[in-house]
C-alpha cells in the first residue's frame, strides 16, 4: 500500500514540476531609492559680486562770519558701481526653517564729488564736497524657510530675510577755496563707520555642497560731521550715506 501511494504522487507530482520550471520567472520588485536629504547646516564660505547704489549728501550745518550765501547748502554725492568680496557663515535647521549668521566684506569704488562757487564781499569762495566709500561689511543673522525649487537643476531653495550690523570706510571731504587768494580751510573723515543693513534673498542648492545665492540689503551708515574753520569762519556740513546692495554669490558646504 505504502509503494503504491509513493507512486501516485510521483505521477501528479512530475508533470506539474515540470511545468512550473516552464513558466517565466518573475523579478523581486526593486528596493525604492531615496533621495538624499537636503541639510543646510553647517558651516560655509563663498564668494560674490556686488552693484551698489549709494544715497550720498553733504548738507550744511551752520555757518559763522561767512556770508551764507557764498556757501552751498546741500550736495546731492550720490554714486554707484560694482565691487566683490566673500563671506563665511553658519547655518542650523529645524524641519523647514533655516536660521543663520554670516560676516562679509565686500570692497568697492564708489564715490561722487561736488563744487559750487559763491561770493563773500571781494572773494570768490570755491566749496569742495564729496564722499568716497571703499569697504563695506556687515555681521547679520538670517532666517528663513526651504520649499521644491521651480528652476532647473536646483535642488532645493532657501528663502530668507537678515539684518544686522553695516561697517564701511568712507572718505568724505569738505575744502573751501579762496579764488584768487589759494586754498582755504579744509576738514576730511577717513574713517569705519557703522550702520545697520536689513533685506532679504535666497538660495538655491545645486548640489549638497554648492549653493548660489542672491540678496538685496538697504544700509544706513553713521552721519559725520566736518567742521571748516580758518582765521574766525567756520563752516559745518554733515555727510550722509545710504543706499542699497545687491549680491549674487557661490557658497561651498564643509
Amino acid at each position: 500500500m505504502k509503494h503504491l501511494v509513493l507512486s501516485l504522487t510521483a505521477l501528479i507530482a512530475g508533470p506539474a514540476v515540470a511545468l512550473a520550471a516552464d513558466l517565466p520567472r518573475t523579478a523581486a520588485p526593486a528596493v525604492p531609492v531615496l533621495a538624499q536629504a537636503i541639510d543646510w547646516s553647517g558651516f560655509y564660505v563663498g564668494v560674490h559680486g556686488a552693484w551698489i547704489g549709494d544715497s550720498g549728501e553733504a548738507v550744511r550745518r551752520g555757518v559763522i562770519g561767512v556770508s551764507p550765501v557764498a556757501l552751498p547748502t546741500r550736495a546731492g554725492l550720490s554714486a554707484s558701481g560694482a565691487g566683490g568680496g566673500a563671506q563665511i557663515g553658519y547655518l542650523w535647521q529645524f524641519g523647514r526653517v533655516v536660521a543663520g549668521l554670516e560676516a562679509d566684506l565686500t570692497a568697492m569704488d564708489v564715490g561722487r564729488s561736488r563744487s559750487g562757487i559763491g561770493t563773500d564781499g571781494a572773494s570768490d569762495l570755491q566749496t569742495d564736497l564729496s564722499s568716497q566709500m571703499n569697504w563695506f561689511g556687515t555681521v547679520k543673522g538670517r532666517v528663513g524657510f526651504t520649499m521644491p525649487s521651480l528652476l532647473p537643476m536646483v535642488q532645493e531653495t532657501l528663502v530668507y530675510a537678515t539684518g544686522g550690523l553695516a561697517v564701511a570706510q568712507v572718505d568724505r571731504e569738505a575744502r573751501i577755496t579762496v579764488i584768487p587768494a589759494g586754498v582755504g580751510p579744509q576738514a576730511s573723515g577717513d574713517d569705519w563707520t557703522a550702520g545697520f543693513v536689513v533685506g532679504g534673498g535666497s538660495e538655491h542648492r545645486l548640489t549638497q555642497n554648492i549653493s548660489l545665492k542672491s540678496e538685496t540689503l538697504y544700509y544706513r551708515l553713521t552721519d559725520e560731521t566736518l567742521t571748516l574753520a580758518r582765521a574766525g569762519d567756520q563752516a559745518t556740513y554733515r555727510f550722509r550715506n545710504d543706499g542699497w546692495i545687491s549680491r549674487i554669490g557661490v557658497n561651498v558646504r564643509f
